[in-house]
């Protein structure tokens, strides 16, 4: 059984549909259940017209704007896809759907404010669309597909911190699986949204950005999936950013370490919330091209997160990096001060990033100036800690991952000379992984990405790596 996770970009329009169709259907042999995103551009379209509802009779105009625009574009795309047996169907789901965000819109205008309650119950109708359309457009008995509905806010439970609501597992994982198994036995492909869930009371909530990945992972590990497949627009993990370096070149394997490493220091695939649930339940990550699928059916092409490659030569994985870092020094003693500041990076993750390790002195950066003063009196208690800050902005941290940093001390050497003139620091305890971190310009970042790149990978754009 596989977990098939398809992003914005790969349900905005009927081609894509249709694309995405095939590709759950060239895949029925491996049991699928389907993880989907709102169609693109419409959770921030949803966020600017809760917006102008708060704003009170002078901006309503824009939110009925937007919110006729959004019905007519989803009635459009969903029209030429849904089988025309099932266009009573959807005019009642998109009627049921767009008066109840209608409702929402008059509770913020009477309100005066925005509250993030109302901003997760606003944003939610996104994947709810989303997911009931592709429901739909997958149910096609004559291909032998049967694709049920699953409310997400019926079986992912969460806590109550809305934006980035925090998932209670003990009570979501037995609710999947009641809600999943059946289906996935007796032959059906199950439909869900994701990035959206609801407390114990039923108060709608959502993972904050790129929760439908995160989505996923809960999902895949709660079934005990064979893997978790992102389905988006680029052909796996990146050895750089390609918008840095256009020669980049595809990674074929990272443990869960190194991938949540990764994302944490500002890869933009995964969502670095995906990599918890499915390292604990041994679940691997497998980011494919919807694009180009012929690519990866049963190729072992794409990123696989999980399972690295034991033959692989030792090396640097990827570099990525994070602007707008803000750097910490935390000065303690004691035998438990490291651990301890490790564990307050863990808890603000991907907030928080080491930079330097030392007995007495840990370095960190922190990219969320809002959250600055609670992680000050976080680390304030750390091993008898000062909790001297000091704030040095405009920087960006430039991270060069790899596990092979730990095992292989020639490997370390040499990439910390290739990185000199970019303040490196190797930090061989990373919060997920070993890494180098190097303190750069925010301006200069990217020509540092890209010159690291050359040092590094060469130019082979071709050779994908590990």
């Amino acid at each position: 059984m596989i977990v098939m996770k398809f992003g914005g970009s790969s349900v905005d329009s009927p081609g894509s549909i249709e694309r995405v169709v095939g590709i759950v259907r060239s895949l029925l042999d491996r049991r699928p259940v389907v993880v989907v995103s709102a169609m693109s551009k419409t959770t921030r379209r949803l966020l600017r017209c809760a917006d102008a509802a708060a704003a009170g009779d002078l901006d309503l105009p824009k939110a009925n704007a937007i919110l006729n625009e959004l019905r007519e574009f989803h009635w459009h795309v969903a029209h030429a896809v849904v089988e025309p047996a099932g266009h009573s169907v959807l005019k009642a789901m998109l009627d049921r759907y767009f008066g109840e965000l209608r409702a929402q819109i008059d509770e913020i205008v009477k309100a005066g404010r925005l509250s993030a309650r109302a901003a997760d119950a606003v944003a939610s109708f996104g994947e709810l669309l989303s997911s009931a359309i592709l429901s739909l457009a997958l149910d096609r008995p004559e291909d032998g597909i049967e694709a049920p509905w699953i409310d997400c806010r019926q079986v992912l439970i969460t806590d109550d911190s809305f934006n980035r609501a925090k998932p209670i597992y003990e009570e979501t994982e037995p609710r999947m699986r009641r809600a999943f198994l059946p289906h996935i036995e007796a032959g059906r492909v199950p439909v869900v949204g994701g990035y959206v869930g609801a407390t114990r009371d039923g108060i709608t909530t959502t993972l904050g950005k790129e929760g439908s990945d995160f989505s996923a992972a809960i999902v895949g590990a709660a079934l005990g999936a064979d893997e978790v497949q992102i389905w988006t627009d680029v052909d796996g993990m990146m050895t750089a950013d390609p918008r840095c370096v256009p020669d980049a070149r595809r990674i074929r394997t990272l443990s869960f370490g190194e991938g949540l490493e990764l994302a944490c220091s500002g890869a933009k695939k995964p969502h670095w919330g995906t990599l918890g649930p499915a390292s604990r339940a041994d679940v691997p990550i497998h980011i494919l091209n919807s694009w180009s699928p012929h690519l990866d059916r049963g190729t072992g092409e794409g990123t696989l997160i999980g399972r690295r490659d034991p033959t692989a030569q030792p090396g640097i994985k990827s570099i990525s990096w994070r602007p707008h870092a803000r750097r910490i020094t935390v000065r303690g003693e004691g035998p438990d001060f490291q651990n301890e500041v490790f564990a307050v990076c863990e808890r603000y993750r991907p907030s928080l990033m080491m930079i330097g390790v030392g007995p007495e002195e840990v370095e960190i950066a922190v990219d969320q100036e809002d959250r600055l003063f609670e992680i000050r009196a976080a680390l304030a208690h750390c091993g008898r800690s000062t909790g001297e800050v000091h704030v040095t902005s405009g920087r960006a941290v430039v991270s060069l991952v790899s596990d092979d940093l730990a095992t292989h001390p020639e490997l370390a050497e040499r990439t910390l000379a290739l990185a000199e003139g970019a303040e490196p620091r190797l930090v061989t305890a990373g919060t997920a992984a070993p890494c180098i971190r190097c303190l750069v310009s925010e301006e200069s970042a990217p020509d540092a990405v890209a010159l690291l790149h050359e040092k590094i990978f060469g130019h082979r754009p071709e050779e994908p790596v590990g």
